[in-house]
């Protein structure tokens, strides 16, 4: 037998052949001469003599090959020694053609690095043909290989290098097998393989999808591209396939896949691959002379990039030349209809992610646009502007906050597209310019009123914000009241949508004049300072003062016979400075879970990135960026606490347009006589100075050295306190009204100017294109400037595009309704 010499087993074997009972001696030798020796061993008490060598039997002569069986060296077969391998039964007989020699080689390789499972029937050929597809082209042994794993195994240098070292025989068999089940793809990929294109074998195919779709293109304006595209077709035929040309069909059929394979890889959550391939498909189209077609590409970067700075260029033939006072340069509705088209075929685009800086970008943009053209040159707001100081406050905390978040974001980021970028900056400070002219509004009627109202009057604000909103929180667990101090309405909103996102806590509202939960806000005090507005708000009445005055003032407010005479106790952000594996000090925590004592934390990191900036380039603000405050809303959820999230004041920032008109006592007010974008704040409200004071309420004066933001001010932004109430998703709203109402009916919200308008009606015969819409289904909130998850229809794989404005903002992204307590003001 034609072995190893070396035999390790024992010296003879008992084996039973039919009936009889043989005795079988195994022996090795690596010689003539061993062999022969062993053959003169033979004796009567041994039936066969079995011996392993390795000479060749042309070495033994006939003499000595006469005394073997069959007079020859026997050789075992692959087949056979696989079969004992893997325990089969048998062997399909096909199997032992000469074509499948290699196949017993392949499938024993395949045994030694990793493991085999199979039956213990018959091995038959197309199950061994399948696991060596398999393993040849990426796979575990059979596993499937289709259209898409052959292309991914393209993207493996090493795994394809090592199939063209393959024997000729195993290439072309695998070949042959591979097309045969797979058809059009296999084909035009094995000729890229024979050329020496494999590894760019995704790339070239969406170039030739690009090229096949541009030169059949007979949309209008399509001439010059089609003919460019016709000729690059041709050129690129040439190049990738030489003689072996395929069928149109073949490559059509090509060209889907590789689209498929780089959807596959986006869904995957693999951009860098992705990216690599988009980028390696625009230079192949460059090469071959058809940057045009890559440009009007619904795939590549390079088609987006180009739809964005379409929708640049339509902004700003939207916004005009500016050039007029910004009363008289808004846009109007008509104007906007080159825009939503713009941005319709963006978001069509499929490389377009809404949920991206840019695809954030866009929409937002487009919102803006959107509220400008809402506006006339009489009324910024439009006809139907606040006439009273509570519906002024209402404005912003339910528009104008959301227009200044999505200022911000679009101030923030910037796009790969210098077109769009320069639209975007003439849009922000047009919306600035817009901006001024709304808070001049705000502020004449909010200062007649903050000079000459009554001390009844029910509008909240610092000094009576608790009694109007903690008190009616307290029916139960006494509240968590959180002030951030210098958060503004901008702010806000993002938070809130954090807070209701993480599903411990569920914000409610009371209801609006359509019987919608909305969220609500109050009036600062002058200035809109912490050491005045905020000591008003924690202890209930005008004054001002700091840390010490809050902390008793808070204390006995609660104690009083008006807010039922609870126990309170106030923290300040050094009072939440927590050891090692701690998230809270064990004396906040122990007070926390003491739910009959009123709990109120004091967090100053907004205020504090006025002065200083804030860390990087993010505009939003999440719970986690504010001190302890996820913490604090976690300990409020876990022992069932009510949460009141509020401000003592809202801020500006200076974003490099801010000027010193002249020296004041502080950056945002001032003694002496008011100017251009400023009032003389008068009354009781008034709490620094003899009861007068200067203050602007444009956002770019200032009265001393420039900081990062500032408050203080008259402005919008400045003056009024969002309020935010949550409870814990299990509780009920406070008694003393209506039942909250479930999510599925939580009416719209939000500003209505947001919305696109309504796409015009289809001709007979023809299904429009998915056009971006602004905002979700009635009743799903979406700030605008942030990222936020879409409406589950809208993320279906087949139109990713339509994530990006099924969101729109809203008033109360709470979905329950907050019925105001008989006993609480307003």
């Amino acid at each position: 037998m034609s072995a190893d010499p070396r035999w390790e087993g024992p010296r003879t074997l008992a084996v039973r052949h039919g009936e009889a009972d043989l005795t079988v001696r195994v022996a090795g030798a690596d010689s003539v001469l061993a062999v022969v020796r062993e053959l003169s061993l033979l004796d009567g008490d041994v039936d066969y003599l079995v011996v392993l060598t390795p000479i060749d039997p042309a070495d033994f002569g006939e003499a000595l090959l006469g005394r073997f069986l069959g007079e020859d060296v026997t050789r075992l077969g692959d087949w056979e020694l696989l079969a004992t391998d893997l325990r089969v039964t048998g062997v399909d007989p096909r199997l032992y053609s000469g074509r499948w020699t290699w196949l017993a080689h392949t499938l024993r390789g395949i045994r030694a690095t990793r493991p085999l499972r199979l039956g213990t029937g018959v091995l038959k050929l197309e199950q061994a043909l399948s696991i060596a597809v398999s393993v040849r082209f990426g796979r575990d042994p059979g596993e499937q290989v289709d259209s898409a794993a052959l292309l991914e195994w393209t993207r493996d240098p090493h795994a394809v290098a090592a199939f063209t070292r393959l024997g000729e025989d195993e290439r072309d068999e695998l070949r042959a097998a591979t097309v045969e089940a797979l058809g059009a793809v296999p084909r035009v990929l094995f000729t890229l393989l024979d050329r020496g294109h494999a590894l760019d074998a995704i790339p070239i195919g969406l170039a030739l999808g690009e090229l096949a779709r541009s030169a059949h293109q007979d949309r209008p304006g399509a001439g010059q591209r089609s003919g460019v595209a016709h000729n690059a077709l041709i050129r690129a035929r040439e190049r990738y396939f030489g003689l072996s040309q395929p069928t149109p069909r073949d490559l059509d059929e090509f060209g889907k896949a590789c689209v498929a394979a780089l959807l596959r890889q986006l869904d995957l959550s693999d951009p860098a691959h992705a990216d690599e391939t988009v980028r390696r498909s625009e230079e192949l189209l460059l090469q071959l002379d058809a940057a045009p077609v890559a440009e009007a590409s619904g795939l590549l970067d390079a088609g987006l990039h180009s739809r964005m700075a379409d929708l640049g260029r339509a902004v700003g033939v939207a916004l005009g030349d500016g050039d007029g006072p910004a009363s008289e340069s808004l846009p109007l509705p008509q104007d906007l209809r080159e825009v939503e088209e713009a941005l319709g075929r963006l978001c069509e685009h499929r490389r377009h992610d809404p949920d991206s800086r840019s695809g954030l970008v866009a929409v937002n943009a487009v919102r803006l646009l959107r509220r400008l053209a809402a506006g006339a040159a009489a009324h910024p707001l439009g006809a139907s502007a606040p006439t009273t100081t509570r519906a002024w406050v209402h404005a912003h905390v339910r528009d104008t906050g959301w227009v200044d978040r999505a200022a911000s974001f679009i101030w923030h980021h910037h796009t790969e597209v210098p077109v769009l970028d320069q639209a975007l900056a003439a849009l922000y400070h047009r919306v600035r310019a817009w901006r001024a002219l709304v808070d001049a509004e705000f502020a004449a009627v909010v200062n007649r009123w903050n000079g000459g109202h009554s001390p009844t009057d029910d509008q909240p604000r610092a000094e009576n914000l608790l009694a109007c909103f903690a008190r009616p929180l307290a029916a139960g667990n006494a509240p968590l009241v959180i002030v951030l101090d210098g958060m503004s309405a901008e702010v806000a909103v993002q938070l809130a949508e954090h807070v209701n996102a993480r599903g411990r806590l569920v914000e409610i509202g009371r209801q609006d004049a359509e019987g919608a939960p909305a969220r609500e806000g109050a009036l600062a005090t002058v200035p809109s300072t912490t050491t005045c507005s905020r000591a008003s708000l924690l202890t209930g009445t005008l004054t001002t003062g700091k840390q010490d005055t809050e902390r008793k003032g808070f204390r006995d407010l609660w104690a009083s016979a008006e807010f039922g005479r609870r126990d309170a106790v106030l923290h300040h952000q050094r009072d939440l400075e927590a050891g090692a594996g701690q998230h809270l000090p064990t004396r906040v925590q122990a007070h926390l879970e003491d739910t009959g004592t009123v709990v109120g934390v004091v967090l100053n990191t907004i205020d504090d990135a006025l002065a200083k900036g804030r860390e990087g380039n993010d505009p939003t603000w999440r719970p986690e960026q504010v001190g302890a405050l996820a913490s604090l809303l976690d300990a409020a959820a876990r022992v069932g606490r009510p949460v009141l999230l509020t401000s003592d004041h809202g801020h500006v920032w200076d974003r490099r347009e801010a000027r010193r008109t002249q020296d004041g006592e502080s950056a945002r007010y001032r003694t002496g006589r008011p100017g251009d974008g400023e009032v003389l704040a008068t009354g009781d409200r008034v709490l620094v100075g003899d009861g007068s004071l200067v203050v602007p309420y444009r956002e770019d004066i200032r009265y001393t050295d420039r900081k990062e933001g500032y408050h203080g001010g008259f402005s919008a932004a400045e003056m009024v306190i969002p309020v935010l109430a949550f409870i814990p998703v299990l509780d009920r709203a406070p008694r003393g009204g209506p039942c909250s109402r479930p999510p599925s009916s939580n009416p719209r919200g939000g500003p209505n100017r947001w919305r696109a308008p309504p796409p015009p009606r289809p001709s007979p015969g023809r299904i429009p294109p998915p056009r971006a819409r602004d905002g979700p289904p009635r009743g799903r909130p979406l700030p605008a400037g942030a990222p936020r998850a879409a409406d589950a229809r809208a993320r279906a794989p087949h139109d990713r595009s339509r994530r990006a404005s099924r969101t729109r903002p809203q008033r109360c992204s709470g979905t329950r309704t907050w019925p105001p307590a008989a006993s609480a003001p307003g």
